[in-house]
Order: C-alpha cells, then sequence, then structure tokens
C-alpha cells in the first residue's frame, strides 16, 4: 500500500513541478512517456494491494461476525440466568405487588389532574365566552349606531 502512495506521490510532484504554458489558465505540459511509466507501475502494483486489502476486510468481517455470535450467545444465557433468578425470587414478587400498586394510584393521580385540568379549561372556555359575547354585543350596538346616524344624516 505503501508503493501506492509513494507512486502518487512521484505523479503529483511531477505535475507540481513541470512546466507553466503560459496563457493557458495553469495548464503544464509533463513528459507523457514518464507520466504513463508512473501509470504503468500503479496499475500493477493496485491489484496486489486491492487483493491483500480485500483479504484484511475478509477477515476482519468474519472475526466481527464471529465475536457477534459469540457476544449473542453470552446475552441470551445471561438473560436465562437472569429470568431464571428473578422469577425464583420472593422479593421481586413483592416488589412486582408494590410496583402494581405505585402504577395504579399513579394513574388515580393522572385521572385527578386530567379532571382539575379539564375544569380549569371549561372555566377560562366560559369566561372567555361571556367576553366575546359582550365584544360581539359592543360590536353590534356600534353598528347601530353608526346605521343610526348614517339614517339621521349625520356624518
Amino acid at each position: 500500500m505503501m508503493e501506492v502512495f509513494r507512486i502518487l506521490d512521484e505523479i503529483e510532484y511531477m505535475v507540481k513541478e513541470s512546466k507553466r504554458v503560459p496563457l493557458s489558465n495553469g495548464k503544464v505540459m509533463i513528459d507523457s512517456h514518464r507520466f504513463l511509466e508512473e501509470i504503468d507501475r500503479l496499475r500493477a502494483r493496485l491489484p496486489g494491494e486491492m487483493e491483500t486489502a480485500r483479504l484484511i476486510i475478509a477477515e476482519r468481517d468474519k472475526i466481527v461476525n464471529e465475536a457477534c455470535a459469540e457476544a449473542e450467545t453470552f446475552v441470551e444465557r445471561s438473560r436465562d440466568h437472569a429470568a431464571r433468578l428473578v422469577d425464583d425470587n420472593e422479593i421481586t414478587k413483592n416488589a412486582m405487588q408494590v410496583g402494581e400498586e405505585i402504577v395504579a394510584r399513579a394513574e388515580e393521580i393522572a385521572r385527578e389532574i386530567r379532571r382539575d385540568a379539564n375544569e380549569y379549561a371549561d372555566g377560562i372556555l366560559t369566561h372567555m365566552e361571556i367576553v366575546l359575547k359582550k365584544g360581539l354585543e359592543a360590536i353590534s350596538q356600534g353598528k347601530d349606531d353608526i346605521r343610526q346616524s348614517l339614517d339621521k344624516g349625520d356624518y
């Protein structure tokens, strides 16, 4: 892999150090024979490097898959063991009963809170309804006053 990077560095150096073509927007003149030789060297190295990389990746995937399978087996055994311990434990049974009581109490409190919130919202909406009705009455009165004024000719 290092050889591939070295060849690429040589190609880069060749381009950077080449003579610039005047008025060509940065184009350079390169010895095509030397450039093509470097490309051939690169092509010769890449298949071997790529095969090595493929083998390394395949080995890594195999190791990861084996580790995952082993971890899954270990986790499953641990779950089974923990489940047996939990099922057989009297403390756990008592804790489950207490937990159910706590949940029931929490649900009761939540119902009370929802009821109180609904009553509060109903009160607010009733108040808003009264205010809006008074506003509509004021608007209607204002419209009537304007119409009466128009009818009398008081512009």
